[in-house]
């Protein structure tokens, strides 16, 4: 099966977002049951053995992706809402702590339209079938 590209609304824990179709899929498996697509979370968390922490719907990463030493992400999306890279993570200082709009604006730009799909390929086995 393959999505279609009209946005849905992604609802989790009472708070709902407009998202892309390959969004709804990761979401469901990175923050959900990882098996059958079950119901995700804007809170969830996994601490990795390297010491860092995966937040959020999309369990982005602190340290590779929300990091204070390398703004590769945090510049371009701070930058799209009129912030200095400090200034957006003076206001969410981690994925955890970002409401749900903020953490999809880092899955868009992550996703870069499924180029950046590699950045959930721990997941694909609970998503590919369905996003492609």
């Amino acid at each position: 099966m393959l999505l279609e590209t009209a946005l849905l609304w992604l609802c989790l824990q009472g708070q709902c977002i407009e998202v892309r179709p390959e969004a709804v899929a990761i979401a469901m498996c990175e923050s959900g049951d990882t098996v059958t697509l079950g119901s995700g979370s804007w809170t969830a968390y996994n601490d990795n053995s390297n010491g860092s922490t995966d937040g959020g719907a999309w369990q982005i990463n602190d340290y590779w992706v929300w990091s204070t030493d390398d703004y590769w992400v945090i510049r371009p999306v701070a930058a799209s809402l009129g912030l200095s890279p400090l200034e957006f993570l003076q206001r969410w200082p981690s994925p955890l702590a970002a409401p749900p709009a903020i953490q999809y604006l880092m899955f868009e730009y992550l996703w870069a339209d499924g180029a950046g799909a590699w950045h959930w390929s721990a997941s694909r086995h609970c998503w590919g079938e369905v996003v492609r």
